[in-house]
């Protein structure tokens, strides 16, 4: 549109510029100028007539001769057709002019030589008058043609404020447009990726001090357990089958193990391994999962449902990977409880990850499930946060601390009543992992 604006800006400045140029001063002034200059040979002709003086015959046939010149060299300059006509009858009635003032002239002499009579002045204007009739048309076709000229120009000049202003108004509009693409493209994603990334140091800090306490108490509760355990196996040897004795030495027992396990929990949440990257077919994966946790959810009336291309490499430790798909499939089950599906999306997308927009691996588990209260998901990473009376809050945090040690993020969406998606999004591998992975 501004190009649009702009060429028909030039176009009227151009035309407008013809215009001006076209435009001789002098040419406004040609009948003003006949007018004078006939006007003048009148007088030089009565004086002739009067006193037969030399000088103002020889200055009547040069200024005669010199008006002649000048009407037949101004002929083409008028602009208009009818002017241009006008000012050759005003040369053709000179002619004319000149001649009946000749005769006159001629009369004139004859007459003083004869002492008889002289010629009345009124003849001298008479012989002038359809001249300066012509010269009268000329000048009104001139003004006309004045008035025309500036009532274009203005015309032209007011069309060409507009287009300015409509160009001041799209180059405004066009700034206004760039701020916002700059501020939606670049100022307001670093805003998030700050106020992300100070959330995630914040985190990242309570989670060092957190597992530097874990880690402790863990040890601390490790030590005893194992004593307790081997303790306890001693004395299950001593117990009569089907006593009282030993079933409450199995339970003791089944503590112990439970015991166990949140304290392998801390373990890992405290010091989480490092991952031992290999190239893997995203396929593969989510294909393992199916058919470890695809029976057991049938049980329960869950459907386990799989999107996936077989073609998506990623970069990671499988045996992780696959710890928090088990994790967040669990999850999912458990929102559930009967009658639902849950469904594992594989896709491929840009995201920003390590701050950089890089081609990425989607693994999308979402479930039918009840949702997540928005209280509740503002927590879900918080350790030891936890809704289940059994849970420990540890679940969640270690799988998203095993994504961020892939260099990935695993993100949360919920509605209440309308199911629950966790997203992990990885980098992908590269092309060549990829040629040597598959030959």
């Amino acid at each position: 549109i501004i190009g649009w604006v702009s060429r028909n800006t030039w176009r009227e400045l151009r035309q407008l510029h013809r215009s001006f140029s076209s435009v001789q001063a002098e040419d406004f002034y040609l009948p003003e100028y006949i007018e004078t200059t006939v006007r003048e040979l009148n007088d030089t002709e009565l004086r002739i007539c009067q006193h037969h003086d030399p000088a103002d015959e020889e200055a009547y046939k040069d200024q005669s001769e010199t008006l002649k010149q000048w009407i037949i060299s101004h002929q083409d300059t008028l602009t208009t057709p009818h002017q241009r006509q006008i000012m050759k009858l005003i040369g053709d009635q000179f002619e004319s002019y000149l001649a009946r003032n000749n005769d006159l002239m001629s009369v004139q002499t004859y007459a003083a030589v004869n002492s008889s009579k002289t010629v009345a002045p009124g003849s001298v204007q008479s012989n002038a008058a359809p001249v300066l009739e012509l010269c009268a048309s000329l000048q009104a076709s001139e003004r006309a043609e004045q008035v025309q000229f500036i009532k274009n120009s203005k015309e032209a000049l007011s069309w060409i404020q507009e287009l300015l202003v409509v160009v001041l108004g799209l180059l405004a509009a066009l700034i206004i447009s760039g701020f916002i693409a700059v501020y939606t493209g670049v100022i307001g994603p670093l805003q998030v990726e700050l106020v992300r990334s100070r959330a995630l140091a914040i985190r990242n800090e309570k989670l060092a001090s957190l597992g530097t306490l874990a880690a402790g108490i863990a040890h601390e509760i490790r030590n005893p357990l194992t004593a307790i355990n081997v303790r306890l196996h001693s004395l299950k040897k001593n117990l009569a089958r089907n006593s009282s004795e030993q079933e409450d030495a199995l339970v003791i027992g089944d503590e112990i193990q439970r015991l166990e396990g949140i304290v392998q929990e801390f373990l890992q949440f405290a010091r989480p391994a490092e991952p031992k990257f290999v190239v893997v077919s995203a396929d593969s994966l989510i294909m393992k999962i199916q058919s470890l946790l695809g029976p057991q959810l049938e049980r329960a009336s869950i459907r386990l449902a799989v999107e996936s291309q077989p073609d998506i490499w990623l970069r990671a430790d499988p045996h992780q990977i696959e710890q928090v798909l088990i994790n967040l499939v669990r999850n999912s089950a458990e929102s559930i409880e009967h009658n639902g599906t849950i469904t594992i999306r594989v896709n491929t997308r840009p995201s920003r990850l390590n701050s950089k927009k890089i081609p990425s691996v989607t693994i999308q588990v979402s479930d039918t499930g009840k949702g997540i209260p928005p209280e509740v998901q503002k927590r879900i990473f918080d350790p030891f946060f936890t809704t289940k009376e059994e849970g420990t809050g540890l679940g969640l945090v270690i799988a998203a601390r095993i994504v961020e040690k892939h260099n990935g993020t695993l993100e949360c969406h919920s509605e209440p009543n309308r199911g629950t998606t966790f997203t992990i999004s990885l980098p992908t591998a590269k092309t060549e992992e990829i040629d040597e992975r598959t030959t």
